[in-house]
């Protein structure tokens, strides 16, 4: 890939979902307290897929490792030995194992083999790791010992369906180096990492506040944090890359349907500064969010994706995987370097 001494470099929008079924909320929310949001799950992933066909989207669908079986004697064979031991016993998923149904049939809120199968039959559709048990990395006591055995059971999991994965999202977005170095460790190419704004930093939830979300909500409608859009040299050189978030994508609320409006102007301005400066816009969201006002939400996200097309069209944006842009930039290690040059001459040129 090359860029001409008169033009932006080229900008990407990436697409991540976090896939995680009940085994993401399940410390906060019961299966008969979010059953409608977990069952339309199975309506939402042929949904995303079908349309992201129809727009060329390649997206990156981190998933939770206990996803990857179809039936609960595959998944309690395959358990690490090595497990967290959190302070807070709720957040422990292996508490939960006992209460499993025999099988996907049975219990559709904490296995998804069949739709595992159907994103990877897709093109462009990437399967990452969202950790084996929905780890939680900043939460006390956890160790990198106990989170080294999770990412090799999920590793393993992937491998008995022919999968290896290259990217890694983690639960809650919390992470520290001594993760990331495991990451590294165990070969994964890119991370999705957290806004640079402080807003976003990682944290444990001890450390959240009620404050602090309620200015993430209001950001999400009005421009509090910037765009968040970033350079392929901002990425870095040695994996795992960290191809940051841009901006989560709230689903449809039906006592505020106006905000559904605001938040859709905030994607799109953001997007325009991407393509604009030849820049990376990285939105994500969870299937679940769409579990319930399904037709809502994708006319929203099916409005994003028009504007994708437009900036496609305008200023080559194009639509790229996790995987497949840490393979551009590890793979061609003059890209980060032309990107960067490219995006500082159109600066120069546009002052």
């Amino acid at each position: 890939m090359s860029f001409n001494d008169n033009a932006p470099a080229s900008p990407f929008f990436i697409v991540s979902l976090d896939f995680e079924l009940h085994w993401g909320v399940r410390d906060v929310k019961t299966v008969a307290q979010y059953h409608k949001n977990l069952l339309g799950v199975r309506v939402v992933v042929p949904a995303l897929l079908a349309t992201f066909a129809g727009y060329g989207i390649h997206a990156t669908w981190a998933t939770v490792g206990f996803l990857f079986y179809d039936n609960r004697a595959d998944l309690l064979a395959s358990l690490p030995e090595l497990r967290p031991h959190y302070d807070n016993v709720r957040l422990s998923p292996y508490l939960d194992l006992k209460l499993l149904g025999r099988n996907e049939d049975e219990d559709p809120f904490h296995f998804g083999r069949s739709l595992i199968n159907q994103i990877r039959s897709c093109p462009g559709q990437e399967i990452a790791s969202h950790t084996y048990s929905h780890y939680y990395c900043l939460e006390p006591q956890q160790n990198t010992a106990a989170f080294r055995a999770d990412l090799k059971a999920m590793l393993a999991a992937a491998a008995k369906v022919g999968l290896k994965l290259n990217s890694i999202v983690f639960p809650k977005n919390q992470y520290d180096l001594n993760h990331l170095n495991v990451c590294r460790q165990l070969r994964f190419r890119a991370f999705r990492g957290n806004q640079s704004c402080r807003l976003y930093d990682p944290r444990s939830t001890t450390r959240e506040t009620r404050w602090l979300r309620m200015i993430r909500f209001a950001d999400s409608y009005w421009n509090l944090s910037s765009h968040n859009c970033y350079s392929l040299a901002e990425a870095g050189r040695e994996p795992p890359l960290n191809l940051r978030a841009s901006r989560f994508l709230r689903p449809y609320i039906r006592n505020m349907p106006m905000l559904q409006g605001l938040q859709e102007r905030r994607v799109v301005a953001g997007m325009t500064h991407a393509a604009e400066h030849g820049l990376v816009y990285h939105l994500w969201w969870h299937p679940h969010n769409f579990g319930v006002d399904l037709e809502q939400n994708m006319d929203s996200l099916r409005r994003i994706l028009d504007h994708f097309q437009v900036m496609h069209e305008r200023f080559g944006m194009k639509s790229i995987n996790m995987a497949e842009l840490a393979s551009l930039i590890l793979d061609s290690p003059e890209l980060s370097q032309d990107h960067c040059e490219a995006k500082d001459r159109f600066a120069r040129q546009t002052k």
